[in-house]
């Protein structure tokens, strides 16, 4: 009779940002499935799913749920600001997450295992393939919070070494869908491109509206961001004068046979990078505890820094300096409702979450001339 492990699943599905967290779920569950059917494996996963429904106090509240009723591994949280609202209670109990989402780096916890990337990863990739297509005028628009603040930060940064332009630097509350003066005076300055750090409801009405603006005007302008995916276009809808581009360690255009494996065994479901990320934690997981016969945090993330496992996102190596995994990263513009791989880099990045190993010099062969000084304002 084969023994039952306990897992933990922390993922919204109702909120401003449900659809990230949906598909994420979606993933856990599907992989979940397959280990359960695996006769390879002497033990089964059981889940306990809890809906914080996008409040942070409840994933605070729910994490120590699970950890009270004995479960040790966490598998979610979406947004930074509830992975950063967990991690003294995942330190206290000795228990681990597994946070597969894009965030903006400058974190590194014993307690945690990032497997969705950071900037050095997505965001640096996508701006520098912004800059050489699109110019040098940007921007630069997030949710108010470390999200947002941090990849805006990183941006204007990178800009300024390539003597480019920010234009603008806007934040509005998670859940806000109000941007009628800020995609007016967008309109008026037309940036080079825009990027978007928006979460959830508020990033779906400004594509929206901005969209309707552009179409008005018979403006075609580039907008990037690093967590818009498959999981999300419903929502989206059709865009008519706006090129959406994104970038991340997986698009189904990157593999569609395990896409549509996927659909032939669980459904219809869309393959994001939320979805993959998810599946192939709870996969590793299951691969870790097999070979360690415990779930013993420590002996998993041991087991995982010294043997680099094969997986969808390609073979996925775990630094045991800074427990973030070295992940491919594809850039892809959206086109009749999918989104098409246009650069993939050559091979999978090793994880920089402090950009201590980033040469961001590289920006400065984008210099065309010496910029003007400018005070910066922050509206």
């Amino acid at each position: 009779m084969r023994r039952t492990i306990e897992v933990g699943l922390l993922l919204s599905t109702d909120g401003t940002y449900k659809r990230m967290g949906q598909n994420a779920l979606a993933g856990a569950e599907h992989a979940l499935a397959e280990i359960n059917r695996n006769a390879g494996y002497d033990f089964q996963l059981r889940a306990t799913h809890i809906n914080p429904q996008g409040f942070l106090h409840k994933y605070g509240e729910g994490s120590v749920q699970l950890m009270d009723a004995g479960i040790r591994h966490i598998f979610g949280t979406t947004t930074s600001a509830s992975r950063k609202e967990i991690i003294p209670d995942l330190e206290q109990n000795a228990s681990l997450l597994w946070y597969a989402c894009p965030y903006e780096g400058f974190e590194s916890s014993e307690n945690v295992l990032y497997l969705g990337g950071c900037p050095n990863q997505t965001l640096i990739p996508l701006l520098r393939y912004a800059l050489n297509t699109f110019g040098k005028r940007a921007l630069l628009v997030g949710s108010n919070y470390i999200w947002g603040w941090e990849s805006n930060r990183i941006a204007r940064e990178i800009l300024e070494a390539a003597h480019g332009e920010v234009l603008g630097e806007k934040y509005v509350h998670l859940g806000s869908t109000h941007f009628s003066e800020l995609i007016k005076s967008l309109i008026s300055d037309r940036p080079s491109f825009i990027l978007n750090n928006l979460v959830g409801e508020s990033s779906y009405a400004f594509l929206h509206q901005l969209d309707a603006a552009c179409q008005a005007v018979d403006l075609n302008l580039p907008v990037l961001s690093c967590n818009l995916t498959e999981a999300e276009l419903a929502e989206v809808g059709d865009i008519h004068s706006l090129r959406l581009l994104s970038c991340g360690p997986f698009f189904e255009d990157v593999d569609r046979g395990f896409s549509q494996q996927q659909r032939r065994q669980h459904g219809l479901h869309r393959c994001s990078h939320y979805y993959t990320g998810m599946y192939v934690a709870v996969h590793l997981f299951a691969r870790a505890l097999s070979q360690c016969g415990s779930d013993d945090p420590d002996a998993i993330c041991d087991y995982l820094h010294t043997h680099p496992q094969d997986s969808v996102l390609g073979t996925l190596s775990i630094s045991a300096r800074n427990n973030h995994s070295s992940l491919p990263c594809h850039i892809a513009e959206l086109h009749d409702g999918r989104f098409v791989v246009l650069h993939s880099e050559a091979q999978p990045l090793q994880a920089d979450p402090y950009l201590t190993a980033t040469d961001l010099s590289e920006f400065h062969s984008l210099r065309a001339s010496a910029p003007v000084p400018r005070l910066r304002i922050v509206k």
